[in-house]
């Protein structure tokens, strides 16, 4: 009768156990893609921080760019006026006045257009830098979550695997 005992046990429990078995396997293949996602997500992510970073500096360099040939221009612009008016001054003493005048008005107004520039890529260095904050903060917190979720998961699958143990060694034992 024990043998005929033991043998129900066997044809009914060993099925079971061996279900459990692949069911725990699955579950461990779902955990390591799980886990490939998480990393392939990282990578992106920073693929995308670098890609943020490679355009800031781009515009950085382009206002730059900008900036030194505004510069040039500038200075060219200066030494135009400056020969014009010493041609005007040796034949037009008079006019001298009225030209120094609009040469002052355009200098300020270049100055005003370059500290508008300067101001306008401060604001757009700001918005970039909050925007990518922002978009940060939000990937930060979806990563936070999948990781909670996970380790839930995990633990839910560790107090399944050693209740299983458990009732394994309490039915062979």
């Amino acid at each position: 009768m024990i043998e005929q005992f033991k043998q129900v046990l066997q044809d009914f429990l060993a099925p079971q156990l061996e279900a459990i078995r692949g069911e725990i396997k699955a579950l461990s293949v779902q955990i390591a893609a799980q886990d490939t996602k998480i990393e392939a997500l990282r990578r992106e992510i920073e693929l995308v921080r670098r890609e943020v970073l490679g355009e800031v500096r781009r515009v950085e360099e382009k206002f730059t760019a900008e900036l030194h040939a505004t510069s040039a221009e500038i200075r060219r612009i200066e030494e135009k006026f400056t020969a014009e008016i010493r041609r005007i001054e040796e034949k037009f003493t008079a006019e001298l006045h009225a030209t120094s005048a609009e040469i002052r008005v355009v200098a300020a107004e270049l100055r005003r257009v370059n500290d508008t520039l300067g101001a306008e890529i401060r604001r757009v260095e700001q918005t970039l830098s909050a925007d990518f904050v922002r978009f940060e903060g939000i990937v930060d917190a979806r990563l936070v979550a999948m990781n909670e979720k996970l380790e839930f998961t995990r633990r839910e699958l560790l107090a399944e695997i050693k209740a299983a143990d458990k009732v394994a060694g309490d039915k062979a034992a």
